[in-house]
Order: structure tokens, then C-alpha cells, then sequence
């Protein structure tokens, strides 16, 4: 192996203009493979980060109530039953031990008790529908991140206080400071009650997400299931996860543990993930024809290697040097070319992806181009490129070690 290994070398040193050319065909091959990597790679993970950004991972519901049936009819068939939004709101009232079965189970990073409902909020003659999140005011950044996304005040849910969003402030044309009316409806007290209240409004947040900052309300917990009329329970515990990707796995467990209706942010985000596997065949068949590239250039050229040292590899075998030999000659010529290249490309892939996100940065410190250097596939590139100029090398190295000794001297 170590004359082989002398014999590779010497043959590639002897043409150091043909080896510099494949070298620099593998670097761009690499090049390509790297920079697609980091690409498509950092745009999922923003694409990702953007969706649960501001979202639970997990969400823990109710059951949804089947109507009651009042009076069954002998053919089995409900005579009367109550209709879907006549009955009182859902609610889990036993939702602090639900709290503590969520803190247990592993993954699980925090798990928040919400109010929700549908309210009036109104300014005078003007009046827009809102959706009412009610929440501890020491965890109402942890699931969306209002504490950062304020524009103007604090975040600040104190009795009588509400947080509300910078589209839904346009709309009313009121400031921090403003006074406005709240007014929800009572499922509990009869038809067409409705509940008043007046509140303050302390913060303006943007999360960038238009249905939020047009019609999200923040209001503190214990308001929110007054205003609501619920006597002790919450209408959902939002959860967020170490490991997002584990949402399905872990919102199955709980499920079974707390006798919840459990979905998860991958069943609300089916198209994310039809896009996100689109986005990953794209990538890898981007990937599969740079390495091709690579492979048809190592082959093409060594195959003219051979035809140009017929009559040295004819002396060789002359000599008695085996078949085997030259294949693990030639072949070993492709692997040096593999990680030579490889190399070469994996350091320029990333000195230019460096280079991208330096110049893509914009103003606000996040990169208009969605690329991570830390994600560019390296090592893996360097396995491919080397395995692939490996395979490539095998077809003429086979040609190589076919040669006739008589033939190749004559000629």
C-alpha cells in the first residue's frame, strides 16, 4: 500500500496543473454543497423560529362537549339537545394539578394557565372586537414575547391594566394612558348578558404578526376569569418546550396523563411542514448534483491520466506489478483529490458564508439573508466529496489495471 500510496503522489505532483484544476473543481463542488447548507438550513430554523416564536409548543384544551341530549327518542334519535355555543365555556378547573403533571414531565419549559374570550373593547362611538388573553402578569412574555415587542409603555398587567396590540391601538387612535371600555359577553348569566369594565391602557406591543397586533388584548388572570365569569378554572395551558421538535411525542404523553384535549404547534402547522420538506428535497438535490459534478470531473480526468501514462502503467505491470496495485493507485488518486478539494471548499464555503451574513445585516442587527455559517454541513462535505472522487476514481482505475503490458509498450 505504501508503493501505491508513493505512486499516487508522484503522478499527481507530475501534473500539477491538471491536480490544481481538480483540486479547484472539488472546492467548488464543496463550495456549492456548504453554502446550500447553511442557506437552506438557517431558513429553516428562522422559518421555524418565527412560527413558534410567538406560539405554545404544546396546548392543553378541554374535550370538546358533545350536546346534551334532553329527551331520547325510541328510535334513538335526540329529540332536543343543546346547541354548540348555547352551553357555558370550557374550562379546566382542576388546572393546577394538570400544571403539576406538566412541570414533571421532561422537556416540558413552562406551562402557562390562560383565560381566554371575545370582547368589545371601545372608545367612545368607535368599537373593535377583541380576543382577550388573561394571564399572570409574570408570564405573560413567556409563550409570545410581548416584554420585547413593546413600542411604547411597559409591560405592566396590575388591576384594571391591559396590554394591547399597535394595529388594534391605531384603530381606536388611543396612547398608553388611554381609559376604554371592555365589554364581554356571560355565557353563564343568561342570554345577551355582557359584563363592563373599564381599563387602562399601559403597553403597546408588535410582534409582526398582523392577527395578533390588530386583536390581541393582555389583561391580568384573576380580571380575565371575572370578566368571563369563571369561578376557578382557566380555558387553556399553553406550554413551551426544550425541544420543540418533541411537541407531538410529548403532547401525546400528556394527553394520557391529564385526560386533555393535547395539540401540538406541528398539527396546527401542516403547510410549515409540507414547505419545510419541500425546502429539504430542494436542498439535497442541489447537494446530490454538485457531488455528481465532482464525480464526473475526478472520472473524466483520470480516464485521460490513463490514456496519457499507458505506456508507464504497461512498464509497471511488465514489472509484475498486479492488477490490484493499480487500481488502489489510481483510486488512491481520487481519495487525495477528494479531501484535498474538500478541504480547500469547506474553508471557502465558509469564509463566504461569513461574508454573506456580514454584508446581509441590516439595521436592526437580523440579516436579510437567512444563512448560517454554523450550519453548513462541513464534515459531511468532506465525507461526500471524498467518497464521491473515491467512486469516480474506480471506472478508470479498472480501465488502468485492464492494460496489456505487450500492448501498451508497442503503442
Amino acid at each position: 500500500m505504501v508503493f501505491e500510496a508513493k505512486l499516487a503522489l508522484r503522478y499527481l505532483i507530475s501534473s500539477r496543473l491538471q491536480t490544481s484544476l481538480l483540486v479547484a473543481g472539488v472546492a467548488v463542488g464543496v463550495l456549492v454543497f456548504t453554502f446550500i447548507a447553511a442557506l437552506m438550513n438557517g431558513l429553516n430554523v428562522r422559518l421555524t423560529d418565527d412560527i413558534t416564536g410567538n406560539v405554545a409548543h404544546v396546548t392543553l384544551e378541554p374535550e370538546p362537549r358533545v350536546p346534551r341530549t334532553f329527551m331520547p327518542s325510541p328510535r334513538g334519535r335526540a329529540l332536543f339537545a343543546v346547541q354548540p355555543g348555547r352551553d357555558d365555556a370550557a374550562e379546566i378547573r382542576t388546572y393546577r394539578s394538570v400544571l403539576e403533571v406538566a412541570a414533571r414531565m421532561p422537556g416540558v419549559r413552562v406551562a402557562v394557565p390562560q383565560v381566554l374570550g371575545n370582547a368589545t373593547l371601545a372608545r367612545g362611538t368607535k368599537s373593535v372586537a377583541v380576543a382577550v388573553t388573561g394571564v399572570a402578569p409574570e408570564q405573560a412574555g413567556t409563550i409570545a414575547p410581548i416584554d420585547r415587542s413593546l413600542v411604547r409603555g411597559r409591560l405592566d398587567l396590575g388591576v384594571g391594566n391591559v396590554v394591547i396590540g399597535s394595529t388594534l391601538a391605531q384603530d381606536l387612535a388611543v396612547d398608553v394612558g388611554d381609559r376604554l371600555v371592555l365589554r364581554a359577553a356571560r355565557s353563564r348569566a343568561g342570554a345577551g348578558a355582557s359584563a363592563d369594565a373599564i381599563v387602562t391602557v399601559r403597553g403597546i406591543f408588535t410582534l409582526g404578526v398582523q392577527a395578533v397586533d390588530e386583536r390581541v388584548m393582555y389583561l391580568e388572570l384573576t380580571a380575565a376569569r371575572k370578566l368571563f365569569d369563571l369561578a376557578e378554572g382557566v380555558s387553556q395551558i399553553e406550554l413551551k418546550l426544550d425541544d420543540i421538535w418533541q411537541a407531538e411525542e410529548l403532547s401525546a404523553g400528556l394527553a394520557r396523563a391529564t385526560g386533555l384535549k393535547a395539540t401540538s404547534w406541528l398539527d396546527r402547522n401542516a403547510r410549515l411542514q409540507e414547505g419545510l420538506r419541500a425546502q429539504a428535497s430542494t436542498a439535497t438535490m442541489i447537494k446530490v448534483f454538485s457531488l455528481l459534478t465532482i464525480a464526473i470531473g475526478v472520472a473524466s480526468t483520470l480516464f485521460l491520466s490513463v490514456m496519457r501514462r499507458r505506456s508507464e502503467i504497461g512498464i509497471l505491470r511488465s514489472f509484475g506489478i498486479g492488477r490490484g496495485a493499480v487500481v488502489r493507485t489510481f483510486v488512491l488518486q481520487g481519495v487525495l483529490i477528494g479531501i484535498m478539494g474538500s478541504v480547500v471548499g469547506v474553508a471557502l464555503g465558509f469564509a463566504f458564508a461569513h461574508v454573506l451574513l456580514a454584508i446581509s445585516m441590516t439595521a436592526t442587527g437580523a440579516p436579510s439573508i437567512p444563512i448560517d455559517p454554523a450550519r453548513g454541513e462541513y464534515l459531511r462535505a468532506i465525507l461526500l466529496a471524498t467518497a464521491a472522487s473515491a467512486f469516480a476514481a474506480i471506472l478508470p482505475a479498472w480501465s488502468a489495471a485492464k492494460t496489456d503490458p505487450l500492448e501498451a509498450i508497442q503503442s
